[in-house]
This record gives structure tokens, C-alpha cells and sequence, in this order.
């Protein structure tokens, strides 16, 4: 399918095939995305390499590799190669989020009475099924990243498809706000001990 042939995908229909995984490594980069067949992704691969460069700590590269991860799914089920997508393919991908429900390997049990309600201790919600609105914002400025580096090495699309409205920081199309890389790294250690709970429970 051509990347931005189709202006009104029905995202409710998608689902996300599960392909590849993210894997320890024991180079110089600690995680990767491989493909079924357990070869890392080349571009993602290579991207990984310059964003451990820039002394970024492991935590950091496991989320950005779940979040590549998944647009690479993404990408495979809408058909568009991940150097050709435009501006609309984020747009689905950020509408899908907004509707789709998360696989699980189990049915909740004593956890289904919990699922998106408030704990009354500590004021916090219960996770539940649906993609959670800081995940989508993470997940759009990792892409951004993503695509910043291989324009900056003269490859992928000729603009970033991850596009910034000046007037607020969000993604034109999109309702995920999309601030600075450097102040997501400042957000990441909290949310990974939610991503390491949403792995444990069969997310992936």
C-alpha cells in the first residue's frame, strides 16, 4: 500500500500481528528489536547505536525499543515501508492507540475489579487495557527521535512524519502532546516501573 494512499483507514479493524520481539543483547547496545527469525532490525539497530552514544542508560533503551517495536508492528499490518510513512500514518497510528485494547497471554482475574478505577490510598489509577495517554505521547516522541536520525544521515522520508504544531508542542492530526527528547529521559525511570508491570501481566 502506498504510505498516505489511504485518507480514511478504519482503525477499529486493525490488529497488530505479533511480530518480532525485544531482546537482550550483550554488545554495545543491551537491547534490541529482532525480527521473527531473531535478526535485530537494521535501522532500529542503528539508531540504538547512536542513542547509546549519546550515554543514554539501559532503562531508557528497553522503552524506546518497546515503543519501536510496536510502530514497526504497525507498519507491517498497514503495508507502508518505515522510510516512506508520512504525517498520516502517524495519525492512524495515534487513532489506533486511542481505541485499541491491549493483548493479554490471560483473562484478568482479582485484577478485573481494579482495571481503570482510582486506588484510594494513593490516588493513583489501576492500569487497565487501554494504551494510556503518556505511553501514546512517549511512543510519538521516540518516533520523532527515530526519524530525526536517519534524516540527519540523509535516509527515511524527507520530513519527519512526527510533525510539531508550533503553536503547542502537539502532533498536527494527533492528540498527543510531543515535548523534548531530553525531558522525556527526565520522565522515564517513573514510567518504566509501570512497563515493567504491564510486561509482567503478558503486554508486550
Amino acid at each position: 500500500m502506498k504510505p498516505g494512499a489511504v485518507t480514511e483507514r478504519d482503525v477499529t479493524t486493525i490488529r497488530l500481528p505479533c511480530w518480532g520481539r525485544v531482546a537482550p543483547a550483550d554488545g554495545v547496545v543491551p537491547w534490541l528489536v529482532v525480527d521473527p527469525a531473531g535478526e535485530p532490525v537494521e535501522p532500529i539497530l542503528r539508531f540504538l547505536r547512536d542513542f547509546v552514544a549519546r550515554d543514554n542508560r539501559a532503562g531508557s533503551v528497553r522503552s524506546y525499543c518497546y515503543a519501536l517495536l510496536r510502530w514497526w508492528r504497525w507498519l507491517k499490518v498497514i503495508e507502508v515501508e518505515w522510510d516512506q510513512v508520512t504525517s498520516a500514518e502517524v495519525r492512524d497510528f495515534v487513532l489506533w492507540l486511542g481505541q485499541a485494547v491491549k493483548p493479554r497471554l490471560a483473562a484478568r482475574t482479582v485484577s478485573a475489579a481494579t482495571a481503570g478505577t482510582v486506588n484510594p490510598v494513593t490516588g493513583k489509577q489501576w492500569l487497565d487495557d487501554s494504551f494510556q495517554p503518556r505511553t501514546v505521547q512517549h511512543g510519538n516522541a521516540v518516533i520523532r527521535s527515530f526519524y530525526e536520525f536517519w534524516i540527519e544521515a540523509g535516509s527515511g522520508p524527507l520530513v519527519n512524519p512526527v510533525v510539531l504544531d508550533r503553536r503547542g508542542g502537539r502532533a498536527r492530526g494527533a492528540v498527543a502532546r510531543i515535548g523534548s527528547v531530553a525531558a522525556w529521559e527526565r520522565r522515564l525511570a517513573a514510567q518504566r516501573r509501570d512497563e515493567d508491570r504491564l510486561e509482567d501481566l503478558g503486554y508486550s
